[in-house]
């Protein structure tokens, strides 16, 4: 007659045998997690290269060109009339010389041909003007010829001897070429305000 075994073994056993099937289920969803990671990881690259596809495309296109010329000729545009509305006779050669460096074309050519006779001018009425840009948008751009035009209003404190500050708004039309990776004012006149 057969004698069974020992309830202790079998229960030892059974534990062994569970703890066998615990880590062999932990094992495979451990497996099956971190091939999911690699699958995210691969259409994460994916993604990625798909963005720097699009990216590639908008700039073949000149969308993304457009764009950043834009915004560049309006920064250059609404600095730039800022600049040449600025002067102060105590630090005339100071702001003549920020006069040339943002223009180019034959406004830089007026501005250093006509600069001794400016800065007599200036020096003599003991001329203050300060500008601040009050608004900016750009009327048109073509990024392949590099020219823009950029609308600006400011608002102009001008001083005059020891009279008290004036307070003049000006609205105008500048315009600009693209000088390398620069863009200067070629041209700035005033736009007269309509009633």
């Amino acid at each position: 007659m057969l004698t069974p075994p020992p309830r202790r073994r079998l229960g030892g056993l059974f534990v062994a045998a569970l703890a066998v099937v615990v880590a062999a289920g932990f094992l495979a969803w451990s497996a099956v997690d971190l091939m999911s990671a690699g699958s995210d990881v691969d259409d994460a690259r994916r993604d990625v290269a798909t963005a720097n596809q699009h990216l590639k495309d908008l700039r073949e296109d000149g969308t993304v060109a457009v764009t950043t010329a834009r915004d560049a000729a309006l920064d250059a545009g609404g600095k730039g009339a800022v600049v040449m509305n600025t002067l102060d006779y105590r630090k005339v050669d100071a702001g003549m010389d920020a006069w040339e460096r943002v223009t180019t074309g034959d406004l830089h050519d007026q501005v250093v041909s006509g600069r001794e006779q400016s800065k007599e001018a200036i020096t003599n009425a003991k001329t203050v003007t300060e500008a601040k840009l009050l608004s900016a948008a750009v009327e048109n751009v073509d990024a392949q010829a590099g020219t823009a035009t950029v609308l600006v209003s400011v608002k102009l404190s001008v001083t005059t001897g020891s009279a008290a500050p004036v307070d003049k708004y000006m609205r105008m039309s500048c315009t600009l070429a693209r000088t390398g990776q620069d863009w200067k004012l070629n041209g700035i006149g005033q736009v007269p305000y309509q009633s």
